[in-house]
């Protein structure tokens, strides 16, 4: 019993470092829509999509951000009151289309 047990406790050891030596996966990237004002200074509206999901985000954020260094090259940002996500789901596919010729 102690071998049986002993035997998993290793074999989830190694599965556990093997797993964490695998190389991270690239992240998707969303598209970029457009901007929009948000009606207050230094505030603006992000439109993006997402077409592995078929998502529309609108993302509400400052234009500056003041942020620092910090240990191991990563960044601190400061605290604001403004940022906030929205998304919904598309029913059909976002496809940008050419404006059409006026008719005369």
């Amino acid at each position: 019993m102690k071998r049986c047990s002993a035997l998993l406790l290793l074999l989830g050891i190694s599965c556990a470092v093997v797993a964490q030596e695998k190389p991270p996966a690239e992240k998707p990237k969303m598209q970029y829509m457009g901007a929009y004002d948000a009606g207050q200074a230094g505030v603006n509206i992000y439109k993006m999509f997402d077409p592995t999901e078929d998502v529309v985000c609108y993302i509400m954020t400052p234009e500056v951000v003041s942020r620092k260094p910090v240990d191991g090259g990563k960044w601190l940002y400061d605290a604001n009151s403004i940022g906030s996500i929205s998304c919904v789901k598309v029913r059909m596919a976002v496809v940008p289309v050419a404006p059409q010729a006026p008719k005369k």
